[in-house]
């Protein structure tokens, strides 16, 4: 059981990034506890998981990356993520794609109970 709740989350995580970052820039830990605070830590993930996602996001050229340092302080620069216009049109496709599957799949486990 464990498996199949692991590999779902695996497939909507890209999903669950992009659909924040077409909300606004984030960096790294902020997409981190969006993600867990508003999933309800269902999709909880920590930074092993979400940074090799960016990572592979950033080269297919679906986000980009700048530093950004909030106070010119003592703050470090962080590291932010925005979404590109082709971030823009693959996150748009695969919200089509998922609603289009949830659909399908809520009309099939429709009529089954869970016992």
């Amino acid at each position: 059981m464990e498996d199949f709740k692991k590999q779902f989350k695996k497939g909507v995580i890209e999903l669950a990034i992009l659909k924040l970052l077409s909300e606004e820039n984030q960096y790294g830990y902020s997409i981190i506890q969006q993600i867990n605070t508003r999933s309800r830590e269902q999709l909880a993930i920590k930074d092993g998981t979400l940074y090799p996602i960016l990572y592979r996001l950033e080269d297919k050229k679906f986000i980009e990356s700048y530093w950004y340092t909030e106070d010119e302080g003592r703050s470090k620069p962080r590291k932010y993520y925005s979404l590109t216009e082709i971030g823009k049109e693959r996150y748009l496709r695969m919200l089509k794609d998922y609603i289009e599957i949830e659909e399908g799949l809520r009309e099939i486990l429709q009529s089954y109970e869970v016992k």
